[in-house]
């Protein structure tokens, strides 16, 4: 079990350093200050991960063509992901927190169990989210067919890979 628990400790402190940079310079504003931040944020309708949002394959017309979805289809895929989207929002909201509430402990020096057991309530919400995740995309495959499925998955992978080609183009 100790074995477990540094390995474990080990990959929360160095692996999330590169991906949560940004967090350092966070840490000098005051959560009111970050909270503002991040609802200006979602007013502007961009997300507080820094990501340009992708278009809703389901409801962009160009991309509706392009893959052959309905209205009906358009519907109810919209409504798999109306209806996902506040616990999903919430789960990022908590995990957030509890990942601050992490780093905080080990910035402090907390005791090793005070750690392990925040360590298991971060993971154990990280999990429940991307299960969340799996499941509205579960769902919304349902309302596809097979075809629509395949052209579905090559889209999204060749928007996320532009999307991230421009941001590695500006971080340059």
């Amino acid at each position: 079990m100790a074995r477990y628990s540094a390995w474990l400790l080990a990959a929360v402190l160095f692996a999330p350093a590169p991906a949560r940079a940004w967090e350092v310079c966070e840490r000098s504003q005051t959560p009111q200050q970050r909270a503002s931040q991040g609802a200006d944020q979602q007013k502007a309708g961009r997300p507080d991960d820094g990501h340009k949002p992708l278009p809703k394959w389901w409801i962009d017309p160009q991309l509706r063509s392009e893959l052959g979805i309905t209205d009906q289809q358009s519907a109810a895929v919209d409504a798999v992901w109306q209806k996902s989207l506040p616990a999903l929002r919430e789960g990022h909201a908590r995990l957030d927190k509890l990942e601050d509430a992490l780093s905080l402990m080990i910035r402090d020096g907390a005791d090793e169990q005070t750690v392990i057991a925040q360590i298991e309530k971060v993971e154990t919400t990280r999990a429940d989210l991307n299960k969340g995740r799996t499941l509205m995309l579960y769902r919304m495959n349902r309302v596809l067919t097979v075809e629509q499925r395949v052209k579905v998955d090559a889209k999204v992978k060749a928007m996320h890979q532009q999307r991230d080609g421009e941001r590695r183009d500006l971080s340059r």
